[in-house]
């Protein structure tokens, strides 16, 4: 009796044993899913944080971009202007210069015809 008192005993220890070490797996399992949990959250929060300043640099850019768009715009107006002005003052004179040239002609024998 008092050999199957001492296996008796054996077993509830090792039966409470078991226990005590299934307790601890689930524990350190919990703890490795809060964990992970936990990092996922400040992934997200880092993913965001650097998308945020990403699309706010993006933004800059763009806004660079239709700034530097408009101001060459601008500057090509302003020459167009320049070209149209400079055109319309010179008109008349280039014209008139074009009709001299055209109506003043002076009838030479050239140096290679032969006179006979």
């Amino acid at each position: 009796m008092l050999q199957s008192r001492g296996i008796s005993d054996l077993l509830a220890a090792e039966k409470k044993a078991q226990e005590l070490i299934e307790e601890a797996r689930k524990r350190k399992n919990k703890r490795i899913k809060d964990a992970q949990n936990e990092a996922k959250v400040e992934i997200e929060q880092f993913k965001a944080e650097r998308e945020k300043k990403y699309k706010g640099l993006e933004q800059q850019q763009l806004g660079n971009r239709t700034q530097m768009t408009e101001e060459s715009n601008k500057e090509t107006q302003i020459q167009i202007g320049a070209l149209k002005s400079q055109y319309e003052s010179n008109k008349q004179e280039l014209l008139q210069r074009v009709i001299t040239l055209v109506c003043d002609i002076k009838p030479e024998a050239h140096i290679n015809a032969r006179i006979d």
